[in-house]
């Protein structure tokens, strides 16, 4: 470790480092050249990370769907203060998941957080709804239903 970064060495399931490698692809056709992992953390961790995007049961769903240890191996260097936050990260997982959740688990979380984020932006642009203003988005279903409902007499 130097006085600027940390480095993680952590051995992840095969599942799990799919998740990186579609993360990475993501982010590299994002900005338009290739990523590392530590770019894509370092880019993109913060405090203001929204974790709470997701239900403690959709994390749990995740971490059952996609196993974190496993026997790849992979080495992580980012800077101090991306691990400061990646720490904080992990903290406040733990909490909502009300257990100690690993390095490996933070990872994986942020990841998929990252990956239904851009999927997420990817559907809204081709339903052409990525430049539409609050006030102007569709109705949801429940203010259709109201707006079509006529009470009998």
């Amino acid at each position: 470790m130097t006085g600027d970064s940390l480095r993680y060495t952590l051995d992840i399931s095969e599942h799990l480092f799919l998740l990186t490698t579609e993360s990475l692809r993501l982010r590299s056709n994002e900005v338009k050249r290739y990523q590392t992992l530590a770019n894509l953390i370092d880019d993109t961790i913060s405090i203001d990370t929204q974790i709470d995007d997701h239900s403690a049961e959709t994390i749990l769903e995740h971490l059952a769907a996609i196993p974190t240890d496993g026997n790849i191996r992979i080495d992580l260097r980012i800077t101090k203060t991306s691990a400061d936050s990646f720490g904080e990260v992990k903290q406040r997982l733990s909490e909502k998941l009300g257990s100690n959740v690993s390095i490996g688990d933070a990872l994986s979380v942020l990841l998929f957080h990252y990956v239904v984020g851009q999927k997420a932006t990817r559907i809204l642009n081709r339903l052409g709804l990525d430049s539409v203003e609050e006030g102007t988005r569709p109705a949801t279903s429940d203010q259709v239903a109201r707006e079509n409902v006529f009470p009998l007499r």
